[in-house]
């Protein structure tokens, strides 16, 4: 091992070390719970219901409780170079609640506020939803976080499909089991 690669990998580990002590420092939602749920019940389909759209914000909080900076990500198939994750990002999120709380989504009417939030969006230069949260904004994260889930995929299906989730092979050939509306919003 050269030098040059110990003092990299010394500062990393620090670096990380550092951003970890700092992050898990971080009360995320804090004061904006409320402001998220509503954010949720904003830009999440009606068709999930209030019940659905408080649970998949409660989801939210605790995925970025839970995110830990530095944690070595997968590679992906024929890759070989190791990534860790980035900083936390709920200081940022938190700062977007506030702006959102007093901005598009003090805005009375659904679409008043829906478009408040895609000018919001625009502004942070957001085109397309991104494959998984990455701290742009809390407002396509948080649609990412719930379309990307297997919930969503069942209700969209209205088929207990339980995508990412684990299979026996005994039963990986059976038809999912259909959902009934009602059963579908329960299982938010």
């Amino acid at each position: 091992m050269n030098r040059r690669t110990l003092f990299q990998s010394v500062f990393t580990w620090i670096s990380v070390q550092g951003s970890r002590v700092w992050a898990q420092t971080v009360s995320f939602p804090g004061k904006h719970e409320s402001t998220l749920k509503e954010l949720a019940a904003t830009v999440l389909p009606e068709s999930v219901g209030r019940a659905g759209t408080d649970a998949v914000a409660l989801q939210f909080v605790r995925w970025v409780q839970e995110y830990r900076a530095g944690a070595e990500m997968q590679t992906g198939y024929g890759s070989t170079r190791v990534r860790h994750k980035p900083l936390s990002p709920a200081p940022r999120y938190i700062e977007q609640l506030a702006q959102l709380s007093s901005g598009a989504l003090a805005q009375s009417g659904i679409a008043a506020r829906r478009l408040k939030i895609a000018e919001a969006l625009q502004s942070a230069n957001i085109q397309d939803l991104p494959p998984v949260p990455d701290g742009a904004h809390i407002a396509a994260d948080l649609m990412t976080f719930y379309f990307q889930s297997s919930q969503a995929n069942d209700l969209a299906y209205l088929a207990a499909i339980g995508k990412d989730q684990c299979r026996t092979l005994k039963n990986s050939g059976a038809v999912p089991a259909g959902l009934k509306k009602e059963k579908a919003n329960a299982a938010l």
